[in-house]
């Protein structure tokens, strides 16, 4: 395990001390017993735990310099330590706000592009169009009794009827038409 005082860690990375601090501060130094920086541990926990979109360049220079040096020197245990794992979460936590971010984006823009409507109101329309429907077809057989009491043949009566019930359906739709636009 190679250790370091803060002032030469700060040296090390290329990072003013004031840096240091902040990363102490922030947990994200791993410190021995003695007050020194673990300085394997230390740069894989700041990789782990950097924002992605921030230093590209600066994080995967770090990531290479960790793997060369992990490789040298095996740890062993196999096991992670609670610190190491720090940047999963955060990385992760920043993925899922990412995601989230562009999901309701994607909604608004549904909304905005009458895609998408609140389940309330298309409930509300749905119970609407079933009572008008209701409605037409309990008042259908007085509508048209006086049409069909005159008539004896069957081709007359059914073209009364389907004429009676195309109309229903047409105002359905039209009404259908008139509350998706």
């Amino acid at each position: 395990m190679t250790t370091a005082t803060q002032s030469e860690f700060s040296a090390l990375i290329g990072k003013d001390k004031s840096y240091v601090t902040r990363l102490k501060q922030a947990g994200r130094l791993v410190l021995t017993a003695d007050g020194k920086v673990d300085i394997e541990k230390s740069r894989a926990l700041i990789a782990s735990t950097a924002d992605p979109s921030r230093n590209a360049a600066v994080e995967a220079r770090i990531n290479e310099t960790m793997r060369g040096e992990s490789a040298s020197r095996s740890t062993g245990s196999g096991q992670t330590s609670q610190q190491e794992n720090i940047g999963n979460s955060y990385q992760t936590a920043k993925a899922i706000n990412e995601k989230y971010k562009a999901l309701t984006a994607k909604l608004e823009y549904e909304r905005a592009s009458e895609k998408l409507v609140e389940a309330e109101a298309v409930r509300l329309f749905a119970a609407d169009l079933g009572a008008t429907f209701r409605g037409a077809l309990e008042i259908l057989p007085d509508r048209i009794a006086a049409e069909l009491v005159p008539l004896s043949d069957i081709d007359a009566i059914r073209a009364v009827l389907v004429e009676a019930f195309e109309q229903v359906l047409l105002d359905l739709s039209q009404k259908i038409e008139k509350g998706l636009i």
